[in-house]
């Protein structure tokens, strides 16, 4: 059987620190058929170069471009249009794959063809790549075992760069939306899981970095309040609410710990 088509798009705006490891992780993957899709926002930190290091030595995979965009949602759909192949995914400039990411989730699509979309596991990690949050990844995971939509509805468990999404499901759910400062994938997700909720793969699939220049760690406060907008967006139930808004509560006072 042919193999199914990964697109990966990374959407980046100086990050000379981590876009190494990033598009290492992706050209260590071993799997044989993929793209790689770059939406820099015309960066002047030195991310260019690296990019331009991986296109030469890799000219039949990554496509990029570098101009003024805005922001990082503009740059994902941006990528995403030029996308050309049967999975989708994005990773930011900071995050990581881990080793046979892309095999694990075309294993499970090839033993569910009419899945729209799959999710996996993953690490939450500094700036030093040391993983951190064990116990929040833990909570995550064990809700991601049980994989229900009120579920989601509550909290938002879904590790960004572990979710791959199909192409049928993307042009029938995205693009994605937010704002101008950060994405709100969590909208897309309960589009999606309205329909059917995700294959899970229980394994790690990818790092998740978190330190102090990322917008999770900036804008925390506001992406959740943005959360709990999109919550109530899709859903009216007195129960389910309430809870969201008691989670999101939770979540801002361990953040003050972590």
């Amino acid at each position: 059987m042919k193999p199914f088509k990964i697109s990966v798009v990374i959407p980046s705006y100086n990050k000379v620190k981590y876009v190494r490891q990033t598009l290492d992780s992706i050209f260590l993957q071993k799997y044989p058929d993929f793209e790689v899709i770059i939406q820099d926002g015309s960066s002047t930190d030195g991310t260019l170069e690296i990019i331009k290091e991986f296109a030469k030595k890799y000219p039949k995979i990554i496509k990029w471009e570098s101009e003024k965009d805005k922001g990082q949602l503009d740059a994902i759909n941006k990528g995403f249009r030029k996308a050309g192949g049967d999975i989708f995914t994005f990773i930011n400039a900071d995050d990581v794959y881990e080793k046979e990411a892309f095999n694990s989730v075309a294993d499970v699509y090839s033993k569910n063809p009419s899945a729209l979309w799959f999710a996996g596991r993953g690490i939450v990690m500094d700036e030093k790549g040391k993983e951190i949050a064990r116990a929040i990844t833990w909570y995550k995971n064990l809700l991601l075992l049980v994989n229900k939509y009120y579920l989601l509805l509550i909290t938002n468990y879904l590790m960004q760069p572990s979710v791959f999404i199909t192409r049928g499901a993307y042009e029938k759910c995205g693009p994605f939306t937010g704002t101008e400062n950060f994405i709100t994938e969590y909208e897309l997700w309960l589009k999606l899981g309205r329909t059917k909720m995700p294959v899970v793969i229980n394994k790690n699939l990818s790092g998740f970095r978190i330190e102090p220049s990322t917008k999770t760690k900036r804008m925390f406060n506001r992406i959740l309040k943005e959360d709990e907008r999109i919550a109530y967006k899709y859903s009216k139930n007195r129960f389910i609410l309430p809870f969201h808004k008691l989670h999101n509560l939770g979540r801002i006072i361990i953040e003050r710990f972590v």
